[in-house]
């Protein structure tokens, strides 16, 4: 839990735990914890314990439920296909109008610093800032950067939740 009490209380208190209670596992749900919303991703490889592959995962309305503004009833989707499939059985045109947007790129997520990171792997030189970099990059061919995520995660849950107020 963090120490910061910012946003939503209810994502302060479910940030940052494992709810699967084993190791992280190709499959397994995450929730990303905004300031007050949630997005979702899947794992999609893991190489160890501390460096996992994931996707985002596609999200609509659950229009099975009754809804409406404000509602918070969500499917989530591992592909647009997917979404688009659900979504035709409710819009038959939806479907047909070939709107197909690319799959979301795997991410690569590393624990380092007593948090996940994304790793970003550049083999451009021109992005070279540094000595360690420009020296990694003449050894390897390419260098790595490492990025906060937007906000901090749990695994074995996909709960996705969008503010409607803000």
């Amino acid at each position: 839990m963090s120490k910061v009490w910012y946003g939503n209380l209810t994502n302060r208190l479910e940030e940052n735990r494992n709810y699967t209670g084993r190791e992280i596992r190709v499959g397994d749900d995450i929730t990303m914890y905004l300031w007050s919303d949630r997005n979702c991703y899947y794992v999609t490889a893991v190489e160890d314990q501390k460096r996992i592959k994931v996707r985002r995962y596609y999200h609509c309305a659950d229009h099975s439920k009754a809804g409406g503004m404000g509602h918070q009833d969500w499917l989530l989707f591992k592909t647009w296909d997917e979404m688009n499939d659900y979504l035709s059985d409710y819009f038959p045109a939806y479907h047909k109008r070939g709107d197909h947007r690319d799959e979301p790129k795997e991410e690569t997520w590393v624990f380092r610093y007593n948090k996940w990171m994304q790793e970003c792997t550049h083999t451009d030189p021109r992005f070279c800032d540094t000595d360690r970099e420009r020296k990694s990059f003449e050894k390897n061919g390419y260098f790595k950067t490492y990025h906060n995520l937007i906000g901090k995660v749990s695994f074995g849950v996909a709960d996705y939740y969008h503010d409607w107020e803000f």
